[in-house]
């Protein structure tokens, strides 16, 4: 298992141990906008977040769209300032579910 792979699965633990799933609407956006500075032109744009009309996603689905995010700043070498936004992120401003539900959607 490589090292960004290791820091990755580590925050991604962490957080779904607080019950936390993705960051909550606009801050997901805005941490979208800050991966997108980070990519070159000609490329395409890190995974979209589960905000708006798919606001209604189960935790899980949330969860893992934000390891694909993790995994794209990886590739695009800004994967710690990437996990320094996230942890900026006051508690309050996160998606957050109990683990039974984990799996439930919203709709």
């Amino acid at each position: 298992m490589n090292h960004n792979r290791i820091k990755i699965e580590f925050f991604l633990n962490e957080i779904k141990g607080e019950g936390k799933s993705s960051p909550a609407g606009m801050y997901w956006n805005d941490f979208f906008l800050f991966l997108k500075k980070h990519k070159s032109h000609n490329e395409p744009d890190p995974p979209v977040p589960l905000i708006l009309a798919a606001s209604g996603e189960s935790d899980a689905s949330k969860h893992f769209r934000l390891s694909e995010q993790l995994y794209w700043a990886a590739d695009h070498n800004c994967l710690d300032e990437a996990i320094k936004f996230l942890k900026n992120i006051s508690s309050e401003k996160w998606n957050k579910g109990a683990l039974e539900d984990w799996n439930k959607s919203n709709y």
